[in-house]
């Protein structure tokens, strides 16, 4: 008999893996193509690793079959092994797990099961979910990116009792019919003869059946046998695999596997039937595209493939996939074994996609040379059951390989379409995106709900929760949907041993679907925002019907302490009723924003008219408080809107502000650009603008006691919600320790600064005090960190009056105001060029908002691409717009400025005409440096930058990068700030 490993001569990439110290059952799953014996456990032992150690070996379903204590470890390093007390027998193509204790540390390798590991009749599983762990002494199921934990057996070849299918395996019938044939197992002894009186226990162990025996002996021709009745499995749409295991103790197990058909199993829908493409082999030069079809369904269901039709001429390889109407890829489809030409059809990648009735959706597939099309044939509607074409006069669309197509031409039918069958829906209703500390129970139960293919709620289906990664518990794992369809469990948050924390949750009904939540774990205190966004948000705060007259409102004030009072004046065009509802901006588990309080109803009145001074232009009212928001002590700072809604007309406007918290002492004070709000703003006829004012005519004062046009439906991009809304988004989402303020804010109290570690300016933040310049340049000079995800910021130099409500900016006609040269910081008559704080300053824009430019990296090498795996040349899309900043060369530049893009750009909306000659006005640059204070200094150059962060509501294709994402957390990490709830795939230096 020859001793058998898994393992020879692979060694760990980290042979000292820890994670605040906590303790581990790590392992891995393997199998032997032949039946034998394990007579040992081993285990690499990581240096720093200490305690006692005890081998476990786990049936696929989690039964403990041995276990062995080791003694006379070395004392550090290197590979242990313990002989077991007996042999214990394995059989053939079974699956194992073998598992051993880790104490504070063990040995890793990512990805190192990612691919089977054979050596002998041994080998390890590659089923993508390897490498397995969970809490010390128990089951390990759970699983981070593959990794190796270096545990292993030996293994004898030797004959050994066996337990094998005779027949039954594989059947199929309708739901809840019970199955002809038995399921049948035969036991053999270690000599192959046939063995009476052995007991076999069999379970259902998946699919909701029943059998008729759950225990018996074999009979004088060793086999023992049971009856299946098929589950029930209310509301499948797809067929449902019922599973039966057959033990024997110390022998082994088996399964069997049947197939429950529902009864419109086979209710199968294309859009497409007998049509035919008048164009089979169409190209264009030999160019590649994405090519696709708008479609919707008049009841819910799932989508269960794509199908495409092949063009004669058409090479390479194809990914069919799914988009919704605002262009989130939904699913894909890769295609293999494909026909030379004709219909192809591929199942989805990750199972059925569920879809709602009644919504667009786009079905696509990237064509490398030719494809088929017939103009016009989408002109008209193609129905064929539930499912059609949209005929919107845009549909037959087409763009560049994998991304959105959303260009049109002739309507044409490029013959791509869909799989589809009508029924059940599984639908996550909350619970998703929690968080909380290590080891408790999350706050919300994880919800979903069961509804039939017309809505309507569904009782008595099987949903099944299953912790698939991040590890912890949950309160239930199978649960019956109640009379209002739902179904639900509490998660309680466990470890996870390697990698960021989190967990992932499955909710799994059978024949129907699965949904996904997601929960992090806080390793550290969490902070206000950290808190505030495992709050319930809401999907309904967007303005549905925007005002343009019918109501106006504005704040007395842009920002508040929190327990203070924010009075709010309104006007009705038509004397009436109005009713409030106050959000918060936020992740709130992607939905944007929560609901803090609701008004009521109150009475408005029609306020005077705008009084408008005609010498400067100056608009402002004079209107009394309609209503007071009391701001709750226990009010997050943020951003906050309340959204206004005449009763009458059902029209609505919004007015913003900041709640902040003047004894914070936050890691991260995020400074919202009122300033530059107001000077866009022309409510009245005038802004700071000539393009927006009456007759060209641009005012040289503006006042905030006007409510802001941007909330009147003017199609303006200088908004709360158009970028600091995504950077809001994204750092709420890492649990980053932020506080909010305004321009204002700074400038009425600009020591405040100074109680954080970092000041953020976000988006467009043009128009700065000298009272604001002064106090960020005095903060950096006593070790604040600037971080300027922002452009063409300190542009315009300006000044206040009447209480601050009042911005004054002269401009071009500097000499006309009478206090300060209120024109650019960079003139002669101020002479503080933005680049000497920022690095940077203002060279040219783009004229159309969504337009971009891609990001190109310089200097890859330097510490804030780490982990990006970026080399220089390399681009970011589209995230270099619509106003950009350069490196000037007037004799202000920081010392030891780092430059880390160089990204070419077209400045077809404007050139700056004051920047020195020489300078590069075709590429904008990132840029870095370190003060003489210590304080790290860092500027994107471009506005739209943190859309490569989050893209929620952008329009246009998606810029959301991973690099963007650990590009940033470098960044703040460099400053002294570190996520609290990291994306699972970024790494926090």
């Amino acid at each position: 008999m020859t001793n058998q490993t898994i393992f020879t001569n692979q060694i760990p990439s980290d042979t000292n893996a820890s994670y605040n110290g906590n303790s581990f059952e790590v392992g891995m799953k393997f199998r032997s193509a032949i039946a034998g014996q394990i007579t040992a456990i081993r285990f690499w032992k990581a240096d720093s690793e200490t305690g006692n150690h005890t081998g476990n070996i786990w049936s696929a379903t989690g039964t403990k079959l041995a276990t062995v204590n080791f003694i006379n470890e070395t004392a550090s390093g290197g590979w242990q092994q313990q002989s077991l007390d007996a042999p214990i027998n394995i059989q053939a193509n079974t699956t194992y797990i073998v598992s051993v204790n880790a104490n504070n540390h063990w040995p890793q390798t990512y990805q190192g099961l990612a691919n089977p590991i054979v050596n002998g009749d041994l080998s390890s599983v590659a089923d993508g979910s390897n490498g397995v762990y969970s809490a010390p002494s128990t089951f390990p199921t759970n699983t981070y990116l593959n990794a190796n934990y270096f545990c292993d057996i030996v293994f004898v070849s030797v004959t050994v009792p066996t337990i094998t299918r005779v027949s039954g395996n594989n059947q199929s019938g309708a739901t809840g019919a019970t199955l002809p044939n038995p399921l049948v197992v035969l036991i053999k002894d270690n000599n192959g003869n046939p063995q009476s009186g052995v007991p076999v226990n069999f379970a259902v162990t998946s699919g909701g059946g029943s059998i008729s025996t759950t225990s018996i002996s074999t009979d004088g021709n060793g086999q023992a046998s049971t009856i299946l009745t098929l589950g029930q499995a209310p509301g499948a749409v797809t067929p449902v695999t019922n599973t039966v295991s057959a033990m024997a103790s110390g022998i082994g197990s088996v399964t069997f596997s049947a197939t429950a058909i529902p009864p419109n199993a086979g209710n199968n829908q294309t859009v497409l039937t007998n049509q035919t493409p008048s164009n089979p082999n169409a190209t264009d030069g030999g160019n590649s595209y994405e090519v696709g079809m708008k479609f919707r369904s008049a009841k819910s269901g799932q989508i269960l493939a794509i199908r495409f039709w092949k063009a004669a001429g058409e090479i390479g390889s194809h990914i069919g996939k799914i988009w919704s109407e605002t262009g989130s890829c939904l699913a894909t489809a890769t295609f293999s074994t494909e026909t030379t030409s004709g219909w192809q059809q591929q199942t989805l990648d990750n199972g059925p996609l569920v879809i709602d009735a009644n919504t667009t959706y786009i079905v696509s597939v990237n064509v490398n040379s030719s494809w088929v099309q017939s103009s016009q044939g989408l002109t008209n509607s193609i129905i064929n059951g539930d499912l059609s074409s949209l005929a919107d006069g845009n549909n037959g669309i087409y763009g560049s390989p994998n991304t959105l197509p959303t260009s049109t031409y002739q309507n044409a039918n490029y013959f791509c379409d869909i799989l589809f069958i009508p029924g059940s829906n599984l639908i996550k209703v909350s619970g998703d995106n929690q968080g909380g500390q290590v080891g408790t129970a999350l706050l919300n139960p994880l919800v979903v709900q069961v509804k039939d293919n017309f809505g309507n709620p569904q009782s008595g289906a099987t949903v099944n929760f299953t912790i698939t990664s991040g590890g912890g518990s949950l309160s239930y794992s199978i649960v019956l949907t109640d009379s209002n369809g739902q179904a639900s469990t509490v998660l309680t948050l466990g470890l996870t041993p390697s990698g960021p924390i989190g967990a992932i949750v499955t909710a799994t009904t059978p024949g129907i679907g699965n949904v996904i939540f997601t929960a992090r774990a806080f390793t550290q205190q969490p902070n206000p925002i950290a808190i505030e966004n495992q709050k319930l948000g809401t999907n309904s705060w967007k303005i549905t019907n925007q005002a343009v007259s019918e109501i106006a409102a504005y704040a007395t004030t842009t920002s508040v302490n929190k327990g203070g009072s924010l009075p709010i004046n309104v006007s009705l065009a038509q004397p009436g009723t109005f009713s409030i509802n106050v959000y918060r901006i936020g992740y709130y588990a992607g939905k944007g924003a929560r609901l803090i309080m609701t008004s009521g109803v109150i009475n408005g009145i029609t306020q005077p008219n705008l009084i408008t001074d005609q010498t400067t232009r100056l608009v402002e009212s004079n209107w009394s408080t309609s209503y007071t928001i009391a701001v709750g002590a226990d009010w997050t700072s943020g951003l906050y809107f309340a959204n206004l809604t005449d009763q009458g007309t059902g029209k609505q406007t919004s007015v913003w502000f900041v709640v902040r918290d003047d004894s914070s002492r936050s890691k991260i004070l995020f400074q919202s650009s009122f300033t530059t709000f107001l000077a866009y703003n022309n409510t009245g006829g005038y802004s700071l603008y000539a393009f927006n004012s009456i007759g060209g005519q641009r005012a040289f004062k503006v006042s905030y006691d006007r409510p802001f046009a941007q909330t009147l439906g003017a199609n303006e991009y200088n908004s709360l919600f158009r970028w600091e809304y995504n950077l809001v988004r994204w750092l709420e989402s890492q649990g980053y320790d932020v506080s909010y303020i305004t321009n204002m804010d700074v400038q009425s109290n600009p020591q405040m600064l100074q109680q954080h570690q970092v000041f953020l300016s976000a988006g467009h933040d043009e128009y700065w005090s000298l009272e604001e310049r002064n106090a960020v340049e005095q903060a950096r000079d006593a070790g604040v960190n600037l971080a300027f995800f922002s452009a063409n910021t300190c542009y315009w130099r300006v000044r206040f009056e009447n209480s601050n409500r009042i911005m004054a900016c002269y401009k071009e006609d500097w000499a006309q105001d009478p206090v300060a040269p209120t024109n650019k910081f960079r003139s002669i008559q101020n002479n503080r060029p933005e680049n000497a704080l920022i690095g940077v300053m203002y060279s040219g824009a783009t004229i159309g908002v969504y337009s971009g430019f891609d990001f190109v990296v310089t200097n890859s090498s330097d510490p804030y691409y780490a982990h990006t795996n970026l080399n220089n040349g390399e681009k970011l899309s589209l995230l270099v717009g619509f106003e950009f900043d350069t490196v000037v060369n007037n004799g202000f530049s920081p010392q030891g400025l780092q430059v880390l893009s160089q990204s070419p750009v077209n400045p077809d909306g404007e050139i700056d005409q004051d920047l020195p000659p020489g300078t590069d006005f075709l590429h904008s640059c990132a840029v870095r440096y370190t003060a003489a204070s210590g304080a790290k200094v860092f500027s994107t150059a471009s506005i739209q930058w943190m859309w490569g962060l989050d893209s929620d509501g952008v329009g246009g294709p998606n810029r959301v990068d991973t690099r963007v994402k650990q590009i940033a957390v470098n960044v703040l990490a460099d400053m002294g700030v570190k996520p609290v709830t990291p994306d699972p795939n970024i790494i926090v230096l």
